[in-house]
């Protein structure tokens, strides 16, 4: 890396009455004034992301909105983390001092037609009309039966994302639904100002990702093994010995798939699954706004380190793709740039 990279500052915005324009834009203000930026004039290139399913014709000028007018845009229809990558490279490559990442999705248009509000992983599979109550049942079954959790530890999951998961359950489309285990479709916008680092902050130790091909076959289903190869494909492993992971932030399309996405990596850091670091903020099962939900991830796992006092390093994990089978696995960690 030519260049190391902070992220200076972040806003967002879920749900609300103020309309999604009005969000992307709050969320811009919100993040600039974070970063110690009195305007857009220290920006020279814009990153956005936004869901090309239910977005696509408002990408240019949800864009322009969010501050891309005169200036460099790159517009990314795919995930979350493939975005931050993106923004990551125009600072290490020295193309760029300060970039502007904006994210959006309007979930609740989405909602309306989409019957993922309805239904567990994977999505593929599910009958026409199938109860989403015993798809849970089933995945929570193939997620024993595999080793993959105890009962203990499932029930204790559920019981936990079941709490953190209110806007999901106050929204709850279908009475007897198993809110819990729906992605709550929201509106939502987020944005981060990401900066060279020169000073001590929040930085952006490493990135990896894992690209698997879309295949309905069980045994390519395997969110923890797309977890642990975009791991793997760090530049710069995270060893044993060094800072522990002081908190893990997952989005996937349900509760159930980051449970799955995280079940081999815990095992293997010897930490419980079951933990407070694990989600905090609810991940997919809290707020759900398409490809810019793995920012508010992001914003998590930063807001979450600036608060500790001392060194430290969180996970943030995007799953993409219509079976999470584009991974992206960002490490960010507070310490000073000169470590």
């Amino acid at each position: 890396m030519t260049e190391r990279v902070a992220i200076a500052g972040w806003g967002s915005r879920i749900g609300g009455g103020e309309g999604i324009d009005r969000a992307v834009r709050s969320a811009v203000r919100d993040a600039l004034k974070a970063a110690d930026l009195d305007s857009l004039d220290a920006i020279a290139m814009v990153v956005t992301v936004g869901s090309d399913l239910i977005d696509g014709g408002m990408v240019a000028t949800r864009s322009g909105i969010a501050g891309s007018y005169g200036r460099e845009l790159i517009t990314v229809p795919s995930s979350a983390g493939h975005a931050f990558a993106a923004a990551m490279t125009q600072i290490e490559s020295g193309a760029a001092r300060h970039v502007l990442l904006a994210g959006w999705g309007q979930g609740t248009k989405l909602a309306a037609r989409d019957s993922r509000i309805t239904q567990a992983d994977p999505f593929y599979a599910r009958p026409v009309g199938a109860d989403p109550t015993a798809l849970g049942l089933l995945q929570a079954q193939r997620l024993v039966a595999t080793g993959r959790i105890d009962p203990e530890s499932m029930a204790s999951y559920a019981e936990a994302m079941r709490g953190r998961a209110g806007h999901a359950i106050s929204q709850a489309p279908r009475v007897g639904a198993a809110t819990w285990l729906m992605p709550s479709w929201c509106d939502g916008a987020c944005a981060l100002v990401l900066t060279r680092a020169d000073a001590s902050g929040i930085f952006v130790r490493d990135f990896g990702m894992a690209f698997e091909p879309y295949c309905p076959e069980p045994d390519d289903l395997d969110p923890a093994s797309w977890t642990a190869t975009a791991f793997a494909r760090m530049h710069e492993p995270l060893a044993q010995e060094e800072l522990p992971l002081a908190m893990v932030e997952t989005g996937a399309p349900t509760p159930f798939g980051e449970a799955a996405a995280m079940a081999d990596i815990l095992a293997a850091q010897r930490w419980p699954l079951i933990d407070h670091r694990f989600n905090p903020s609810g991940g997919g099962a809290a707020s759900h706004f398409g490809p810019a939900t793995g920012l508010m991830r992001i914003i998590a796992v930063a807001d979450f380190l600036k608060r500790q006092s001392a060194p430290a390093i969180g996970a943030a994990l995007d799953l993409a793709g219509p079976i999470g089978q584009a991974t992206t696995v960002m490490l960010l960690e507070k310490s000073r740039a000169d470590r």
